[in-house]
């Protein structure tokens, strides 16, 4: 074994030592941020707003206050737009959007569906009114409508009957959410034992 020491000193006999550079004080208290830093950091812990809840009214979505929706995405069974329709589902939650502007409008959407879905609830009612008397007329409404359309989470959604609100509230029918689907699949295994 002591052979193969000097063997290795020989060899290592021309390498000279790396010379080290200062290392950083990391006891140093932080710098100030740059305001690209600042940005960033912002915009990290910002609510996301994705495409579909843009907070201005496409002219191609403009509707009139006395406009009956009634819209279903492909895929959704017909029945469950003519029961909405009745006003047959229990609405789980509800917002009321009177006097908002559209970019207040927009914030309140976005925060409303995802509490309705994060509380489980299938059907919500949101009351717009009808805008009758804004200038131009229905902003508000028609806004809602294009919300809901481009919606991921929004299967469904139709104006209420009458004794619900009527024209001046939209019924939503929403996506399940990943804790019901688990409870209906646990719920069709325990029936098939």
């Amino acid at each position: 074994m002591a052979g193969d020491l000097s063997e290795f000193e020989r060899e290592m006999s021309d390498v000279d030592k790396l010379e080290t550079t200062p290392r950083i004080d990391r006891a140093a208290g932080p710098k100030e941020l740059t305001p690209q830093q600042i940005a960033a950091q912002k915009h990290a812990t910002e609510e996301p707003s994705p495409n579909y809840m843009r907070d201005f009214l496409d002219e191609s979505s403009h509707v009139m206050p006395d406009h009956v929706f009634q819209w279903h995405r492909e895929g959704t069974q017909i029945a469950v737009l003519d029961r909405l329709k009745l006003g047959h589902y229990t609405s789980g939650d509800e917002i009321d959007l009177h006097h908002r502007s559209i970019r207040e409008a927009h914030g309140l959407l976005w925060s409303f569906i995802a509490k309705a879905l994060d509380s489980g609830h299938r059907n919500v009612r949101i009351v717009h009114g009808k805008g009758a008397r804004s200038n131009p007329p229905a902003q508000l409404k028609s806004y809602v409508g294009q919300v809901l359309k481009e919606h991921n989470d929004v299967f469904a959604f139709c104006s209420a009957p009458s004794e619900l609100g009527g024209v001046g509230t939209t019924l939503v029918w929403l996506r399940k959410s990943e804790r019901e689907k688990e409870a209906t699949r646990e719920r069709i295994q325990s029936k098939r034992g």
